[in-house]
């Protein structure tokens, strides 16, 4: 038995367990995973058609599946204790507030599915997932991916893995209304074991990028702070880029979007724009610049440039993209006084969740006793480490 199956098998036995328990025991159950992201740089340049850099994490989430014989959809989270019940012909978003929420990205893949022909019989699907929900490593995009493969996998239908990254990403702009640019979905689904995906979202071309980890890791920090404003704020944010783009076509840039415009060219853009708006395209503009360092410097195995960028990215997205928050800007004074931390930065979205920081070989009674315990201190909130590496794409466990 692989490291992987010794890893999964408590958790399948479980998930195995709850279906039964919940939805009886007779039919055939599958297993499926996906794992999360993590972007290492390309911070909100997705949406603006430019450069990100990203890989999957060796975490995932699961989900136990088996057809059923009516028409029924019933969905369970282990993670919520949350389960929800309903026909497929009802299926429909679900509102905020409301406490099944969630379910609405496995349902907007359904969605999407049958209206794209596909066939879609009754289901009992029961996730679990180890990746912490609403920490910015994309478990909304990998319960997208596990359950697109599950359905997939279950009626012997097939699907390119570009195609499936675009099911997941409309599933979750047009059904569960998250106006997410595309790096999530295809970062899971495109990336391979042991790289990093380099990804131009205007072109959807892509490059897979070895990493080692025999020099570095990457260590994800849980602030503790919940996600409360990123649809809101994602949403502004999406809007002021938008109304920065109009101006600059008005005042007569040739340009196709944000990205295209070159760090020589921010002298004339800012006469063209109010400060605030002028930030935000500072911070695209530059963001894409650092995704081309990092490529060279990650070629190079210079890891102590790679860091700077890291730390070059949170100032950018700080002061310029306005995404983070009091304890994500204390964490980070915190952490750069820890030996060997060489860069952090804010991991996904922002406004809350986790940094992303990459280490040499993280000092553990460091991280206690100069970031835990001054950070829980002043804030009151847990916080939580952990080393992450690269994970495997999506698909079903034999």
């Amino acid at each position: 038995m692989s490291e992987i199956e010794k890893k999964l098998q408590p958790p399948l036995e479980k998930i195995e367990t709850e279906l039964k328990n919940r939805f009886g025991k007779r039919g055939e159950i599958k297993f499926f995973r996906a794992p999360g992201r993590v972007d290492w740089l390309g911070s909100h340049t997705d949406y603006n058609q430019g450069l990100v850099l990203a890989s999957t994490v060796n975490r995932d989430i699961l989900v136990g599946a088996r057809i059923r014989k009516d028409r029924k959809i019933n969905l369970y989270s282990m993670n919520l204790k949350d389960e929800l019940k309903i026909e497929l012909k009802k299926i429909k978003p679900l509102p905020i507030p409301n406490p099944h929420y969630w379910a609405n990205y496995p349902l907007g893949v359904i969605a999407e599915l049958s209206k794209n022909c596909f066939k879609i019989p009754g289901l009992d699907l029961v996730f679990d997932s180890d990746i912490p929900i609403g920490a910015n490593l994309s478990s909304s995009a990998g319960l997208e991916a596990v359950t697109l493969e599950a359905i997939l996998g279950l009626t012997n239908q097939t699907m390119t893995r570009w195609e499936k990254a675009i099911t997941a990403w409309r599933a979750e702009n047009f059904f569960v209304g998250m106006p997410c640019g595309i790096l999530d979905q295809f970062t899971i689904f495109i990336t391979q074991k042991d790289c990093a995906l380099f990804l131009d979202c205007n072109t959807l071309a892509s490059h897979q990028i070895p990493v080692r980890f025999d020099q570095i890791e990457l260590l994800v920090v849980d602030s503790g702070i919940g996600r409360s404003l990123v649809k809101s704020k994602y949403q502004e944010r999406r809007r002021e880029c938008q109304l920065a783009y109009q101006k600059l076509r008005t005042a007569g840039f040739k340009i196709r979007s944000l990205s295209e415009i070159k760090p020589d060219q921010l002298k004339a853009v800012e006469k063209k724009l109010s400060p605030v708006l002028f930030r935000r395209v500072r911070h695209i503009v530059s963001e894409n610049q650092r995704v081309l360092k990092a490529l060279e410097a990650i070629g190079k195995k210079d890891f102590q440039k790679l860091g700077e960028l890291f730390y070059e990215g949170y100032e950018s997205g700080s002061k310029d993209y306005e995404n983070s928050i009091c304890e994500l800007d204390l964490l980070v004074q915190l952490l750069r006084k820890v030996p060997g931390v060489l860069g952090v930065r804010i991991a996904g979205a922002g406004w809350g969740g986790c940094l992303v920081a990459l280490v040499k070989k993280p000092n553990w009674e460091l991280m206690e006793n100069e970031v835990r315990m001054p950070y829980q201190n002043k804030t009151k909130r847990k916080l939580s480490f952990f080393s992450v590496k690269t994970g495997i794409p999506p698909g079903e466990i034999i």
